[in-house]
């Protein structure tokens, strides 16, 4: 802990130095501990008004194997040591959360949680992203209530009975919900302080998108445990991650007040998005308003008006993987943001961290490399890794072999890629098409299907023969709007069906169909269909 102080700041200050006047140090009770995982300003926990600290510590063993501890130190006006044992906390001058189970690792994350139930006190909110109460790792977050006397040295988390604090427990098995915890300001503008969970590994929009959890404070009426899955539009909603792989909810904060309209706002980090390249990173920026919250709402649908996306430069930076409010650094008046990317630049990995400054409108924010328009788009790309983004019409995107991702949105587009090097593929609504462009081309749906969605028709035209293989669950998997796949091709040009059990159907018109179950393939009748 250092203290801040008027002015005389060195360039570098040696930690050891610190002698209990201008700073201390916090010393975690056993080996094995890791104490320090997590820490974070507590707010005035028991209302003196003196700000107070929380410690994390993920691997204490008081309950069992690491089910982890969190340590809240009281601020005071003076008398502090060099050095204090975290062993030493009494209720007089701060208290241990103890975790419930074994591997719980509690205190992985730990925050400030802003006055939620408003009673003028602050309150905490502590992460176990490994219990397993609604599937393993699925994880829990604890919000506990701050109160202005009364603590005892120890809590056992499972003793929150509503009046003092409650639960939330993550949705599925190892979505690892409350990996990420913090105070979200008062997003919706009741007077009440909210919170946001992180559950970086959750599966809402493909393996490892992730979801956030937004939790609206109120005055009253908790119970001892609420499902995150219970967050309708009105207690809270929940945030989830645009692609596959994404991990967004990794890291999430308040925001502040980033576009000024006197709502406090969010960010979240997704250090995984892949759009300027594999581990490029992203960061949402999600706006406060007095009403109108969905259940859920995805990441993808921010269009400056309600938030907006910030992407890392290149790949391997994991811009994202810590974000936060960062005050108003250049005093204008509008609250900014810092994120940092601890990869940056790839191969030196020194890491950078961002600051953005604040301000009244972000209708610009998109970062696309290319942005489509309301109307027909015709994008051409260059070599390099590159994002491209349509709108609502007919867009042709024309890829060049990069590490691309695309978004054709709404309309009947078409998107034309060199091999399968490609980040991410998203044709939207519409009747969308695939093109190989290349030659010698041998694709398998199933080594890409996890990032490739919204294609009903795959063409194989190119400078040279091309081939694709497929089963009938890839079939299913690639359009959410139809179970239907056509495939375009000249001669030389092949498919190979994988599974067995195909139907012929026969021929009807230019195209020969091929059926399992309720997967229907129409394939050109010059291209030449194998079977495996």
């Amino acid at each position: 802990m250092i203290f801040g102080k008027a002015s005389d700041f060195s360039t570098a200050i040696d930690l050891s130095s610190l002698n209990g006047s201008n700073g201390f140090r916090l010393d975690g009770e056993a080996a094995g501990d890791h104490s320090g995982d997590s820490v974070s300003n507590a707010g005035d926990v028991n209302g003196d008004g003196i700000d107070d600290l929380i410690v994390g510590s993920s691997r204490t063993d008081l309950n069992g194997n690491d089910p982890g501890s969190s340590y809240v130190v009281f601020g005071k006006a003076s008398g502090f040591n060099a050095a204090m044992d975290l062993s030493g906390l009494d209720g007089s001058n701060g208290f241990r959360l103890d975790g419930v189970a074994a591997n719980d690792v509690s205190g992985g994350a730990v925050s400030a949680a802003g006055d939620i139930n408003g009673d003028g006190i602050d309150d905490l909110i502590v992460g176990s992203p490994r219990t397993d109460l609604n599937g393993n790792d699925s994880g829990s977050s604890y919000v506990v209530f701050g109160k202005a006397s009364g603590f005892s040295a120890a809590m056992d988390l499972s003793s929150l009975n509503g009046s003092d604090g409650f639960r939330l427990d993550g949705v599925a098995a190892n979505d690892t919900s409350g990996g990420a915890v913090s105070a979200a300001g008062d997003i919706n503008g009741d007077g009440f302080d909210d919170v946001i969970i992180g559950a970086h590994r959750a599966d809402s929009n493909g393996e490892y998108s992730g979801s956030s959890y937004v939790v609206f404070g109120k005055s009253s009426g908790f119970s001892a445990a609420m499902d995150l899955s219970s967050l309708d539009g009105s207690n809270g909603f929940r945030l989830d991650g645009e692609v596959p792989y994404s991990l967004s909810g990794f890291s999430v904060s308040n925001a502040g007040d980033v576009n000024g309209d006197g709502l406090d706002d969010l960010i979240i980090g997704a250090y995984g998005a892949p759009f300027r390249g594999y581990n490029s990173g992203a960061s949402y920026v999600v706006f406060g308003r007095a009403s109108g919250f969905s259940a859920t709402m995805s990441l993808s649908s921010l269009d400056g008006s309600n938030g907006f996306r910030l992407s890392g430069e290149a790949q391997f930076d994991q811009f994202g993987r810590s974000v936060s409010t960062a005050g108003d650094v250049n005093g204008d008046g509008f609250d900014d943001l810092i994120i940092g990317a601890p990869i940056a630049p790839y191969g030196g990995q020194s890491g950078s961290s961002y600051v953005i400054f604040g301000r009244s409108s972000f209708e610009d924010a998109d970062d696309a490399d290319f942005q489509g328009t309301p109307g027909d788009d015709n994008f051409i790309g260059t070599k390099a890794a590159e994002s491209f983004k349509g709108e609502a019409g007919n867009d042709r995107m024309i890829g060049r072999g990069g590490a691309d991702w695309f978004d054709g949105g709404a309309g009947n587009d078409y998107i034309r890629i060199l091999g399968t090097n490609f980040e991410f593929i998203d044709g939207g609504t519409g009747t969308d098409t695939l093109g190989l462009a290349g030659s010698g081309i041998d694709m398998d749906l199933s080594l890409v299907i996890d990032k490739t969605h919204g294609i009903e028709t795959i063409s194989l035209y190119g400078v040279g023969d091309n081939r694709v293989s497929l089963t009938a669950q890839d079939v299913i998997d690639l359009s959410d709007t139809t179970n239907t796949l056509k495939i375009k091709g000249n001669a030389g040009d092949g498919v190979f069906l994988l599974g067995g059990d195909w139907v012929d159907g026969g021929v009807h018109g230019n195209f020969h169909t091929y059926t399992q179950d309720e997967a229907v393939i129409l394939v050109g009748v010059n291209v030449t269909t194998d079977f495996a």
